[in-house]
């Protein structure tokens, strides 16, 4: 049986499939991402720590509809630990809830530059299995208290809402919720 590549967390009719450092990159060869009701509504989700992806310690699937990934920066060297440890824990449910946790092992304060990136296809398992291209148009928006990605055939309209916080203070916690909408 071959290693494991990716990790799955489902509920009803939402499911989930990234890679183990909990990314989702959907191409033609990799069909991850978020799924509700045969359309995904998410085909991009990348975390980076100052512009790098962090790397793999484990995974540990707590539930069918929860899971952590335990991360770190790379240092360049297997010689050399890392300073910073960075901990994603995800549930799937009424949407998709994922909590970013970076713990600074340093005695100092550190400033890094933390980036969610996300794309949405809302392709069909038909369209993700046979990699047919979509008929309509995409758009995206920025609205005062969440990011709209959206795409629109005709009458026929599909969202998904990223919504984000961060708790401030010395320990701070980003946590992004996503919903779609129909």
């Amino acid at each position: 049986m071959g290693e494991k590549t990716t990790m799955s967390v489902l509920e009803g009719n939402n499911f989930v499939v990234s890679d183990l450092r909990g990314d989702i990159d959907a191409s033609l060869s990799e069909p991850l991402g978020l799924f509700a009701w045969d359309t995904r509504f998410l085909s991009r989700w990348l975390l980076t720590v100052d512009g790098q992806r962090p790397n793999v310690l484990s995974t540990d699937d707590l539930d069918y509809f929860y899971v952590q990934f335990f991360l770190v920066p790379g240092t360049g060297t297997v010689y050399v630990d890392s300073d910073l440890s960075i901990i994603r824990k995800r549930a799937v449910g009424n949407g998709f809830h994922e909590e970013v946790t970076i713990l600074n092992h340093k005695d100092k304060p550190v400033d890094l530059k933390v980036r969610m990136e996300a794309a949405a296809d809302f392709a069909d398992l038909f369209e993700v299995k046979d990699a047919l291209k979509k008929k309509g148009e995409f758009y995206h928006r920025i609205e005062s208290d969440r990011l709209v990605l959206g795409y629109r055939r005709e009458a026929f309209t599909r969202e998904t809402w990223i919504i984000s916080s961060a708790r401030e203070g010395r320990h701070r916690r980003a946590r992004s919720e996503l919903r779609r909408a129909y």
